[in-house]
């Protein structure tokens, strides 16, 4: 998928990316024309560039230019191109932001307040999935729309893997004690190096990613909104990460994973090597299309009791939202765009077709379409159940990148699980004091 697909995914020796087809100009003739930023390359920018077109195609007024303006890797936290704009009072009509960042960029000034807008279009908080909703309000007040909701993760076997070890290629496992024992089994050695691999808990779609999502399937939290206060080294965080780093171990350690072939350009689970992994859907589709031999079982994700009580629990909902410029000329017409693309049942249809994510407007056809289709429906029951987010406060960007440091450090032994996480704490409690006594908000 190239840079920024689906908010998380992965590849292994990616090619250069081609910008090909990833600007746009405005359709001739318009009365307005605006412009979007679009963070997007490969297909997905391609597919925004023919998304913008509809748009164009579903009125006669609102012409749109799409300029490529991408983000950096892996979540999209720093947008150079956007923030010079913004410093150089010449913003694009609509951006686009990684839901978690809403918080700091609306206390730094740069949103415009779209409650008044969202209200006036007859739209409400049930208008959208519990996981999207918890980033576009804050204080209040609405700043960004949601148009995709990355439903993070269905669970997925490897049933050919799974008869070749004695194991029910019927049943997964359901709890984390379970996911151990099925790993003995899985497990394949070629010297010192894993040849093949139960799961790589470690590395779901990086570090921190993978200690939101295994920390919440312990029954972890990350933030106390209450307190303001962030919890890394909660009780059961620690042990989600006690885990992660002792599995790791019994498998030979995470620098003996050798599971993959030069040049794949799939995620490593197509291999064949890994028995059991949590995919974003671009993944999943992508090995579907280009494997067809392999029999992929699909579930929600293991659990570890007394802290999380069902399956599942450690699924969230990520993805991006748009925002208009507090600075944009245009904001009329951008808002049109907006509401077009993420809550309009043809623009979010058209959002599908083009670009493929998933709506954060629940009453979409779209999330019908996923639920009666064999291969979208695991990711329609994560998005319809989940209620987890990654915590939208205003330091995230720095609390996820000291969360990637500090448990890459546990993993390969250079501190305790307790050691890192308290460090993530002390780290990020003291960035979210700095802000709030600079910028008078929390």
């Amino acid at each position: 998928m190239g840079l920024l697909a689906g908010g998380c995914t992965i590849t292994k020796g990616t090619p250069p990316i081609s910008t090909v087809g990833l600007d746009k100009k405005p359709a001739p003739g318009r009365k307005v024309n605006i412009e979007v930023y679009s963070v997007w390359g490969s297909t997905v920018g391609q597919g925004l560039v023919k998304l913008a077109e509809r748009f164009e195609e579903s009125q006669k007024d609102i012409g749109v230019r799409v300029v490529f303006a991408p983000a950096g890797i892996g979540g999209g936290s720093v947008q150079q191109k956007l923030f010079v704009a913004i410093a150089g009072r010449n913003p694009p009509d609509v951006a686009q932001l990684v839901p978690s960042q809403t918080p700091q960029w609306a206390d730094l000034g740069i949103m415009t307040d779209l409650t008044d807008r969202f209200k006036a279009a007859g739209l409400s908080e049930n208008d959208f999935f519990p996981g999207a909703w918890e980033s576009m309000s804050y204080n209040g007040s609405v700043w960004q729309v949601q148009w995709d909701a990355d439903p993070n993760f269905p669970f997925f076997w490897n049933k050919g893997v799974f008869e070749e070890v004695g194991l029910d290629p019927e049943k997964p496992p359901t709890t984390i004690d379970e996911v151990d024992e099925y790993s003995k089994k899985i497990l394949k050695k070629n010297g010192p190096n894993i040849a093949r691999i139960g799961m790589i808990p470690w590395d779901t779609y990086g570090a921190s990613n993978s200690m939101f999502t295994w920390g919440w399937a312990f029954g972890g939290s990350f933030y106390d909104k209450e307190k303001l206060e962030v919890t890394p080294d909660h009780e059961y965080n620690v042990k989600a990460l006690e885990w992660i780093v002792r599995y790791a171990k019994a498998q030979g350690g995470a620098d003996r994973l050798a599971v993959t072939p030069p040049g794949l350009q799939l995620h490593p689970f197509s291999t064949g090597n890994i028995g059991m992994a949590p995919l974003v859907a671009p993944n999943y589709r992508d090995i579907r299309t280009n494997v067809k031999d392999m029999q992929i079982g699909s579930g929600l994700l293991p659990h570890q009791p007394p802290g999380a009580e069902k399956e599942g629990a450690g699924a969230w909902i990520g993805g991006w939202g748009m925002f208009i410029p507090s600075q944009a000329e245009r904001k009329d017409e951008a808002w049109e765009f907006i509401k077009w693309v993420s809550t309009a049942d043809d623009g979010t249809k058209a959002q599908w077709d083009t670009v493929g994510f998933p709506p954060a407007y629940n009453k979409s056809p779209v999330v019908e379409t996923m639920r009666n289709d064999e291969m979208w429906k695991p990711y329609y029951d994560v998005l319809t159940t989940a209620t987890n987010t990654r915590p939208p406060f205003t330091v995230s960007d720095f609390f996820f990148q000291r969360l990637d440091q500090e448990v890459t450090k546990a993993i390969f032994g250079l501190k305790t699980p307790l050691q890192a996480l308290r460090k993530v704490k002390e780290d990020s409690q003291g960035e979210l004091e700095r802000f709030r006594k600079e910028v008078g908000s929390i």
